[in-house]
């Protein structure tokens, strides 16, 4: 075969596997930099509201409804306040007279009322030209500063924030069930009113929070006119505070509960609360979906997870039947240095390296919640807060405004304090306006 023909051919190869080279080099980029897109979207700490791909449902075998065992669930009537007697004095088949009845059957019926007529009140307030002190005097009045009484108000704030409605559709309520016509300027302006009454309460629950002994922190992004402000909840056993923020650094954490706070702070891993809090109870949920979330990629890692839950399942155990003081603070030691080893063994796999490093940063953190039985070893009390203002997040999209931001954080605070305090809100509410 002629020389310069082969030179040719194999000149032409080199091209074409330089060629695929570039490509697959090319590829391979476009691989990584679309996993770092999905890990955004899909990873142990992102929240079901962001996940795009859902997980699949697998179906369950057996009958619906609660378990074997478990407590019936019956609905408690209400006392009737009506009662409507059907009689009979004579036979419906021969017309005979009947006696005293052998039976009586009872169906009780809840019912609404019907929608009532709005009240148009007008106030006349009396004013008097004093003819020696030439001043006026203005007779003593409890007629309100706007047009919709302290009802109509309290009914907007729990439409707006407690059920979730945009603006339209408590203007539309409004109309459907009062015959009342307010525009969406209008219920703005009823809901900042009501927020501005709410600042006592508001600061009362900081004060509750300062003083409480255990905090369940958590914080998630909320979009405010368009830019990443921080949507912040503080929880303890008889108040939930909301509040909205640029940073999500430790000097909100000061603002709220002050220097000198010496209460325990129950979080995840966030390193705001490391430089902040004395005593620190990290969140077992986050590092136990973390390690499902690796077995789940790889299968080798089963049995590392396998003694993480085993620890976590020790634990609650020991909370539920617990030992003396002194017994469990030898327990925590005990169960802080198993975690140490295996948190050492997962650094030595460069796969499990991340997850190692982030339980060893934060080995004095787990294992509070011995000791201490009335700290929780994981965050859900702070989560379950945030979750009422995510579905509105959902619903509104964000916030157009600081005064927005002021809005919800001083009424979702009141409201759901009240809530924890089992408080009926439309009468707490009604009391402060």
């Amino acid at each position: 075969m002629d020389k310069k023909y082969l030179t040719k051919t194999k000149k032409e190869l080199l091209k074409i596997l330089q060629r695929k080279d570039k490509r697959i080099e090319n590829l391979e980029s476009k691989i990584i930099w679309l996993e770092k897109r999905l890990l955004a979207y899909e990873n142990a700490h992102t929240p079901s509201s962001k996940q795009r791909f859902k997980k699949i449902l697998v179906k369950k075998s057996g009958k619906l409804g609660a378990p074997i065992g478990h407590p019936k669930y019956d609905r408690k009537m209400s006392e009737p306040n009506i009662i409507i007697e059907y009689t009979e004095e004579k036979c419906i088949y021969c017309n005979s007279k009947l006696n005293s009845p052998i039976e009586i059957k009872n169906f009780i019926e809840e019912e609404i009322s019907e929608p009532q007529p709005i009240k148009t009140i007008k106030h006349k307030v009396y004013c008097y030209f004093c003819e020696k002190c030439r001043k006026i005097t203005i007779a003593k009045n409890n007629a309100p500063k706007g047009n919709f009484g302290k009802n109509v108000q309290s009914h907007v704030a729990l439409l707006k924030f407690e059920d979730r409605l945009p603006l339209r559709k408590v203007e539309s309520s409004l109309k459907r069930h009062y015959g009342i016509a307010i525009t969406n300027t209008g219920i703005y302006g009823i809901i900042k009113r009501v927020a501005k009454k709410l600042n006592i309460p508001f600061y009362d629950i900081i004060k509750i929070i300062r003083s409480a002994k255990i905090i369940y922190i958590d914080e998630t992004e909320y979009k405010l006119n368009g830019k990443i402000w921080w949507l912040w909840t503080f929880v303890c056993e008889d108040a939930v505070l909301f509040v909205i923020r640029k940073s999500r650094s430790k000097e909100v954490i000061e603002e709220i509960l002050g220097k000198n706070f010496n209460g325990i702070i129950v979080s995840d891993g966030w390193k705001a609360y490391t430089q902040f809090a004395k005593i620190l109870q990290r969140c077992w949920a986050h590092i136990l979906r973390e390690c499902d979330k690796l077995e789940e990629k790889y299968k080798d890692f089963k049995n590392i997870n396998e003694k993480i839950h085993k620890l976590f399942n020790e634990i609650c155990e020991i909370r539920k039947d617990p030992p003396p003081e002194d017994k469990r603070k030898i327990l925590q030691l005990e169960m802080k240095k198993r975690l140490e080893r295996i948190a050492r063994n997962m650094i030595s796999d460069y796969r499990f390296r991340k997850l190692g490093n982030k339980i060893l940063n934060g080995i004095d953190s787990w294992f509070t919640c011995v000791v201490y039985l009335d700290v929780e070893p994981t965050n859900n009390f702070a989560e379950q807060a945030l979750r009422e203002l995510i579905v509105q997040r959902k619903i509104m999209g964000g916030l157009r405004s600081e005064d927005g931001a002021i809005i919800m954080e001083r009424i979702t605070t009141c409201l759901a304090s009240w809530k924890k305090q089992n408080k009926p809100l439309f009468e707490t509410l009604k009391s402060y306006l």
